[in-house]
């Protein structure tokens, strides 16, 4: 499938606000279509009822962990890349369900060039016909 940025839909998902400001403030020059939550369910049934390009999580939320959340994702839609945010990388990337559920792994505080060109890339790869 061929998109342009601006056709992307993008959700991120965390249980504090400044995060979601902060993240959503990151992405500000790409044109993705931009959604943000802080309830892992509301995430899920995005990827079930709309056009989801990423999800992009949060590891430690309650309810639900970021790996898990992002399994379900992968379960349901595919296509859809996953990247998880956490402050505490060593430890979560030695986790099975993170290291299977997760494309890539940014650690908090993260840096906005790196969360651009990740999204960018990952996008790009399906793009290609590079992931289903």
């Amino acid at each position: 499938m061929n998109r342009t940025n601006e056709q992307h839909m993008v959700v991120l998902v965390d249980d504090e606000p400044a995060v979601l400001a902060a993240l959503r403030r990151s992405l500000a020059r790409e044109r993705y279509l931009v959604l943000t939550t802080s309830r892992p369910h509301e995430a899920l049934r995005w990827v079930e009822a709309l056009d989801v390009s990423a999800v992009v999580s949060d590891e430690r939320m309650p309810g639900m962990t970021g790996s898990e959340l992002l399994r379900r994702v992968q379960d349901r839609s595919p296509a859809t890349a996953r990247i998880i945010l956490t402050a505490f990388g060593a430890p979560v990337a030695q986790q099975p369900e993170a290291r299977q559920s997760a494309e890539f792994m940014i650690a908090k505080p993260w840096d906005d060039s790196m969360l651009r060109r990740a999204l960018r890339d990952l996008l790009s790869d399906r793009e290609q016909g590079g992931s289903e």
